[in-house]
């Protein structure tokens, strides 16, 4: 019996059927976008307060190192994976409402921690929570717009990681340079609090008070959940992705996990190389690095995807792979030079050019995927990417910046431990992309 794509249902609605169709999906769309920035506050905000925290805890750059990515995301990654399972197989609304329900609380217990394993064990908590919003979001996306349309979409809900990753600097960082000159706070039932963890507790709030919001998004049925009929069976391809291109379903989640180790590492580790190197306090540096993020990302996130469907609908079946592949070879270098640079400006600058054409490429990359993903995967196939790009990005970036820093360069010289970082990770990242290209190539065949 011949199926129905996705592109030729939505091409076969009539006009009311088609419009009100996007709608649905764009509300979609708009509605995880904003639990994405509330995510991305969550995790984002500690990098504001390394100062505080390590001077409190009376930890070093390395175990700073561990809560800014490891501790956060191998548990964001490992927990992923079931997550995507379960994506597939039960209602997506339920389980995104527990994550934030779980990563909002466990963000506030970190605002109780009074000690490393505390904090230790809250950031664990953030990242089991936040593990089952990406794949939910991704599968429901998937579901309601054609392949040479779904990079746009699924790179305007990745906007959230650009926009909350700005807000929680460009706010955060105002936000802690008051309250962190200020002296403990007393607050009712809680008693005598840091500032720093006083910050916690605001942001990690509202993605609590958020959850029920995902109950007015339409949840659409899945026929491989539905009573085995012979149209249902039909629609289910008898070899799955995993088993029929295990190269790619593999191979790309790695290949961009190489390019995350400087993305994660720029993330986490910039605000506090500005203050070390530039001597710029916690506002300034918010500001103008998290408007960087704003800008640069969200156009980035925007042109990137544009770009991608543009040359996929004509034919580049690999446009996935080449756009990244040339949008790293620029700023791959520019970033480095940016580190090295000393000088304040020249960093913003350049640094605007890696996330302008770098940094945005989870959208268009778990597209990549998408497009080869039945319905009865999609939640897997997002969870296994999102696993692998974390822990490569979160086990070498942070962590090799701030043994770099420890043991190598000095404190004072976090800039020159990063640029090393880039400079080994960017190379390394460029070959394997040219082999994954070659993969989505023969799969598209």
């Amino acid at each position: 019996m011949q199926t129905v794509t996705l592109d030729e249902a939505v091409e076969g609605l009539p006009p009311t059927g088609a419009a009100r169709a996007l709608r649905a999906g764009w509300y979609t769309v708009a509605v995880y976008l904003l639990f994405y920035i509330f995510s991305h506050i969550d995790r984002t905000v500690i990098s504001m307060m390394v100062g505080p925290i390590k001077a409190d805890l009376k930890i070093d750059d390395f175990k700073m190192g561990l809560l800014l990515g490891p501790v956060f995301a191998l548990f964001y990654a490992f927990c992923g994976l079931p997550m995507g399972a379960l994506v597939d197989r039960f209602s997506r609304r339920w389980l995104t409402a527990g994550g934030l329900v779980v990563w909002g609380l466990a963000t506030c217990a970190c605002g109780l921690a009074g000690s490393f394993p505390a904090l230790f064990f809250g950031r664990m908590g953030v990242g089991v929570g936040e593990s089952v919003l990406t794949p939910a979001a991704h599968s429901m996306i998937s579901e309601n717009f054609p392949k040479q349309r779904l990079a746009m979409a699924i790179s305007v809900f990745t906007m959230g990681a650009v926009l909350g990753a700005g807000i929680a600097l460009a706010v955060g960082g105002a936000v802690v340079h008051l309250v962190t000159k200020g002296p403990p706070i007393d607050l009712p039932v809680l008693g005598l609090m840091k500032p720093w963890q006083v910050v916690f507790l605001v942001v990690g709030l509202p993605s609590v008070l958020l959850a029920p919001l995902v109950f007015t998004v339409r949840e659409k049925a899945r026929a491989h959940l539905a009573p085995k009929t012979a149209e249902t069976v039909a629609e289910v391809p008898a070899i799955s992705f995993f088993r029929s291109r295990p190269a790619l379903a593999f191979g790309l989640p790695v290949a961009f996990g190489l390019t995350n180790i400087i993305c994660t590492m720029m993330t986490v580790w910039t605000p506090e190389m500005m203050v070390r190197l530039f001597h710029m306090n916690k506002a300034e540096v918010g500001l103008k690095f998290g408007l960087v993020i704003f800008l640069a990302g969200g156009i980035g996130q925007l042109f990137g995807a544009s770009v991608v469907d543009w040359l996929y609908a004509r034919g580049v079946k690999d446009a996935h792979i080449k756009y990244h592949m040339v949008g790293l070879a620029i700023s791959a270098p520019a970033v480095i030079v940016a580190l090295i640079s000393g000088n304040s400006w020249v960093f913003l600058g350049l640094t605007a050019v890696f996330y302008l054409f770098t940094y945005p490429f989870v959208g268009y990359a778990a597209a990549a995927l998408q497009i080869f993903a039945s319905g009865r995967e999609r939640g897997l196939v997002s969870g296994l990417f999102l696993a692998v790009i974390t822990v490569i990005g979160a086990l070498v970036g942070p962590t090799g910046a701030g043994w770099l820093s420890d043991h190598v360069f000095g404190k004072e010289h976090l800039n020159m431990a990063m640029a090393t970082v880039a400079a080994c990770a960017a190379p390394v990242a460029l070959i394997a992309h040219w082999f994954i290209a070659r993969e989505m190539r023969k799969a598209a065949d």
